[in-house]
């Protein structure tokens, strides 16, 4: 089973005013399960995970129905600030649902402060009671941060989105791998293999990637890592197929066991996928 571990979906007629999204055109639409579907057949890919795309209860609600209707959504995790008062709630609310795996999000605050955000800590420390994952969406800047919170929260399964987001327009990446070799150290660390176009066009992408991809491997290893595409924000970069394509030559040479665990495997038993 091939398991792609990063979707976004959206109705535009009610997402439009999220800021993020004003600056980019081609996105002005929605993109809903059905829209991708075609992109999974073409590249043999059985099931999707949707990754939030905004902090609302509303739109975690729809994104678990999302989930509950279309057979090839098998998990979600959704968005949150850690510090707001009903999330407890909001968590006994989304459980009720078993597509419920995981949000989003991190502390409040630079990150030299978030183990001082007692609200956070106390959050997370739920979600790890829970059995819930954390998606990080982070610079190099807070790895020394969330190297705390995996030390903090040992049992929470935390993974850092799109490849633990390489600064390579900004060519900072020596110092990025710097900052993200030491947090190997913490087994509750995984990495979304993704993002090869998002982060490269209009260049080439193998070139520019596969110094990042080496790395990750190096360091983390297949048995941490599951490819996710990224759609269908990758689409500023180009298409879906080739997004995939990209990702799976920069894959170095696996077993079989590696590879399937990079392409779904492991997704499988992280996000628990149905």
């Amino acid at each position: 089973m091939i398991i792609d571990t990063h979707l976004h979906f959206w109705d535009w007629a009610t997402y439009s005013k999220h800021a993020w999204v004003q600056d980019k055109p081609l996105l002005h639409r929605s993109f809903l399960p059905p829209d991708v579907k075609p992109h999974f057949d073409a590249c043999g890919v059985d099931k999707g995970v949707i990754i939030e795309a905004g902090v609302s209860h509303e739109l975690n609600l729809w994104w678990l129905e999302l989930a509950r209707q279309y057979e090839y959504v098998g998990a979600a995790v959704l968005g949150c600030r850690l510090e707001q008062p009903d999330l407890f709630d909001w968590f006994d609310q989304y459980g009720e649902s078993d597509y419920f795996v995981g949000m989003r999000t991190s502390p409040v605050g630079p990150p030299d402060s978030w183990m001082d955000n007692t609200a956070a800590q106390n959050s997370l420390a739920e979600m790890a009671r829970r059995g819930l994952v954390l998606d990080l969406l982070v610079g190099y800047q807070a790895f020394a941060a969330v190297a705390q919170l995996a030390a903090a929260h040992p049992n929470l399964p935390m993974i850092l989105d799109h490849c633990a987001n390489p600064p390579i327009r900004a060519q900072q990446l020596d110092a990025w791998a710097a900052a993200l070799i030491p947090l190997a150290a913490y087994p509750n660390i995984h990495i979304k293999y993704s993002s090869a176009l998002l982060y490269t066009y209009p260049e080439p992408a193998a070139p520019l990637m596969q110094p990042v991809v080496d790395l990750l491997f190096e360091h983390f290893g297949p048995a941490r890592m599951m490819w996710g595409s990224n759609w269908p924000v990758e689409l500023l970069g180009g298409a879906y197929e080739d997004a995939f394509m990209v990702m799976q030559q920069a894959t170095p040479t696996l077993s079989a066991d590696e590879y399937e665990g990079l392409y779904g495997n492991n997704a499988a038993q992280f996000y628990k996928v149905q």
